[in-house]
C-alpha cells in the first residue's frame, strides 16, 4: 500500500472554483461522485466557493468548455478565487493551459477510468500533461496508484475519501420499500432480494455473474438488475442462456426515487466487478449508497471498491472471478435472513460513521487549505 498523505503540497487560500463537466441532472456515477464533492466543499468551506458545472448531454460539452475558460479567467483575474479545481483529469486536461497561464493554484480529481482510458492519444496527453498538476486528489488508493504510474510524482498524490449524505432509515421504512417493490414487480412470496444497480458495463461483472453465480445458488431469492448500458444485450443473452429468467428483473433505467427504493429494498446489494484492460472501478461510491440503507454488501475484492467497502466492517469483499467464492459467501447469507440483516444493519453504522460528506468536506479543506466552518 503506498502512502500517499506524506509530503503532499498544499495551499493557503481564500475563495475556490470547481470546474467539472459531469453533474446532475446528468445521471451517472461521475455525476453523483461531483454533486458530492461540490457539496462538501460549499458546507465545509469558510471561504467563498464557486460552481461552473455541466448537467447536460456529451453534445453541449464544446459549448460548456467555452463557458467554463471564460468564467474561470473572470473569476481569477478579479481576484474572487485563488484555488481552482477540476472534476475530473479530462477536465483538467482542458483547463490546463489556461490555469498555467494565470499562475494559480490548482488541483484535479482523478476519478479512475480518466486516468487509464487506453485510447493512444488519450495515454499521451494524459503522461504528458498530469505530472504537471500542483495536486491531484485520488478517490481511492487504487486510483492514486494509476496516477503515480503514469508519472506524477507521490508528493503531488493525495486519497481523499469520498463522502454521500447520510440518509435517514429505518427498519419499517424498509419493510414498507421492500413490500412496494414486490407489489410493482408482481412477486409473490418472500424472496431473498439481490440488488445490481448502476450504468451496465463489461466492468460491472453483470453477465459474468448471471451466468457463473447465479445458477450455483439455491433458495428463494431474486436477481433484481437496474441500469442501462452497453452491456444490456449480453446480460439479456445471459439470463435466457443460463436458465435463470425466472430469478431475475431487468429494470433498465430508473429514476432517483426507484433507484432509493431499490436501495431500501435489496437484502444484498452484488457488485460483481471483473478485470478489464483500459478501465477501472474508481471508488464504487453505489456499494457505499447501499450499505448505508441497510443491504448487506458483498463486492468484487478490486480496485477501489476496496477503498468503498471495508471488508467485515462495511461489506464484504470477495476474489473476482471466483465464482466458488461468490457461492460460498452468497450462499451462507442467502441461508440465513435474520443474520444477514442484523450484520447489514451493524456494517450500515459503520458506513455512515466512515463516509459521511462531513468527514470529507474536512479532509478537503485541510487539503486544499480552505478554512473550515465553525462545526
Amino acid at each position: 500500500m503506498i502512502d500517499l498523505a506524506c509530503g503532499v503540497v498544499s495551499f493557503a487560500v481564500t475563495g475556490a472554483l470547481f470546474v467539472t463537466r459531469t453533474f446532475p441532472p446528468s445521471v451517472g456515477g461521475m455525476q453523483t461522485l461531483a454533486a458530492d464533492v461540490w457539496a462538501t466543499l460549499r458546507s465545509g468551506s469558510a471561504d467563498p466557493t464557486y460552481l461552473v458545472a455541466h448537467g447536460g448531454t456529451v453534445r453541449g460539452l464544446p459549448l460548456f468548455v467555452l463557458r467554463a475558460a471564460v468564467s474561470t479567467f473572470r473569476l481569477v483575474v478579479t481576484r474572487r478565487v485563488e484555488m481552482v479545481i477540476t472534476g475530473d483529469v479530462v477536465m483538467y486536461l482542458v483547463l490546463s493551459p489556461l490555469l498555467r497561464l494565470l499562475r494559480v493554484p490548482h488541483a484535479t480529481m482523478a476519478m479512475g477510468k480518466d486516468v487509464v482510458w487506453a485510447q493512444p492519444a488519450y495515454r499521451r496527453l494524459v503522461s504528458w500533461r498530469l505530472p504537471k498538476a500542483p495536486l491531484v486528489l485520488s478517490i481511492s488508493e487504487a486510483t492514486a496508484r494509476a496516477v503515480v504510474a503514469v508519472g506524477v510524482p507521490e508528493s503531488q498524490v493525495r486519497v481523499v475519501r469520498l463522502g454521500v449524505e447520510v440518509p435517514d432509515v429505518s427498519d419499517a421504512d424498509r419493510a414498507v420499500r421492500r413490500r412496494e417493490l414486490m407489489r410493482a414487480l408482481g412477486v409473490d412470496g418472500d424472496p431473498v432480494i439481490l440488488l445490481a444497480l448502476g450504468r451496465l458495463v463489461r466492468r460491472k461483472g453483470v453477465a459474468w455473474f448471471v451466468r457463473e453465480v447465479l445458477p450455483r445458488l439455491e433458495g428463494d431469492l431474486l436477481y433484481v438488475v437496474a441500469g442501462a448500458g452497453e452491456e444490456e444485450s449480453r446480460i439479456r443473452a445471459a439470463v435466457v442462456e443460463s436458465g435463470q429468467s425466472a430469478r431475475v428483473r431487468l429494470l433498465g433505467r430508473v429514476s432517483d426515487d426507484e433507484r432509493e427504493r431499490l436501495m431500501r429494498a435489496g437484502d444484498i446489494f452484488v457488485q460483481s466487478n471483473v478485470v478489464v484492460p483500459g478501465d477501472m472501478e474508481g471508488f464504487g461510491l453505489v456499494a457505499v449508497e447501499a450499505a448505508m440503507r441497510g443491504a448487506l454488501v458483498v463486492a468484487a475484492d478490486l480496485e477501489g471498491l476496496r477503498d468503498a467497502v471495508v471488508s467485515g466492517e462495511t461489506g464484504l469483499l470477495i476474489p473476482p472471478h471466483d465464482a466458488t467464492a461468490w457461492e460460498r459467501t452468497l450462499s451462507a447469507r442467502i441461508a440465513d435472513c435474520d443474520g444477514t440483516r442484523a450484520v447489514a444493519r451493524a456494517y450500515a453504522l459503520e458506513c455512515r460513521r466512515r463516509y459521511s460528506r462531513e468527514r470529507m468536506g474536512r479532509e478537503l479543506c485541510d487539503v486544499l487549505g480552505l478554512a473550515r466552518t465553525s462545526g
